[in-house]
């Protein structure tokens, strides 16, 4: 075979890799033509991309792929906590919410997860989960009623977590609203708040009631505020507390972390 031949073959294998490789591109570089005939450089005859085109047209195409596939829409795919909070995801048990940034953690505590406010000691939250193996929850309608479900959270604070043993101790207890909700994912939220109050006596041991009941006074006033959900079989109970005269004040931050709260399924 001649020279002349062998140069001319070459050259058209070289013309067919060129024409391949330029029609793989061209979704992509129509991609970033669109956006430098958008936003032209000032200054400059040719629209070309720019770097940050390129890098930004590249970064968007998986991210595109990957909410296609998932039935997510890009608008919703990730929603920023609003400022001030900042977002908590436990994985493995499946629940979320926003929080306070500058509430902290408490490690010492038994909950799935304790936090408070570190100045003022009276607010802080936490979330409970019922156990695997003695729940069988199918959704929160499980636990009747909201004005059910509240009445038995007040009967489980009187009888069990807020008795006290002390002589002259008395604990009151109130519920201050019981609601439900269906939120965005579908799923149904008791949102409940309990008030309770502690009142005890300066001389517990005095030798008649009436010389107790004279020296009452008021030890502590809260409002509990509870959301409980249902999900992988187990109820879920996210629960904030806050002094009982600071409560009204603090209604926007309560409400912006208990409609926050999320359960979900999770894979065992």
């Amino acid at each position: 075979m001649s020279t002349a031949r062998q140069l001319q073959i070459h050259t058209r294998s070289h013309q067919n890799v060129l024409l391949k490789a330029n029609r793989r591109t061209r979704p992509f570089v129509a991609v970033v033509q669109a956006r430098s005939h958008a936003h032209p450089q000032k200054g400059s005859s040719r629209e070309e991309p720019t770097r940050r085109d390129a890098l930004l047209s590249l970064l968007s195409i998986p991210l595109t792929a990957a909410q296609l596939g998932s039935a997510v829409a890009p608008a919703l795919a990730f929603t920023a906590p609003p400022p001030g909070y900042r977002l908590l995801v436990d994985k493995l048990d499946g629940y979320s919410f926003i929080c306070p940034e500058n509430w902290i953690a408490v490690t010492s505590s038994g909950n799935d997860i304790f936090l408070r406010n570190p100045r003022i000691v009276e607010e802080n939250l936490f979330v409970d989960i019922t156990s695997p193996s003695s729940s069988r929850f199918k959704s929160v309608g499980d636990l009747g009623t909201p004005d059910e479900a509240a009445k038995r959270l007040l009967d489980q604070y009187l009888t069990k977590e807020f008795m006290s043993t002390r002589l002259g101790i008395s604990r009151y207890g109130e519920i201050v609203s019981a609601s439900s909700r269906v939120a965005d994912d579908g799923q149904t939220y008791y949102d409940i708040a309990i008030r309770m109050t502690s009142y005890g006596s300066r001389n517990a041991y005095a030798a008649t009631r009436a010389e107790v009941l004279r020296d009452y006074s008021l030890e502590w006033d809260r409002t509990l505020s509870t959301v409980l959900g249902v999900a992988n079989n187990r109820l879920y109970t996210l629960r904030l507390q806050t002094a009982s005269p600071d409560y009204d004040r603090n209604k926007p931050t309560l409400a912006a972390i208990m409609e926050s709260f999320r359960c979900r399924e999770v894979d065992v």
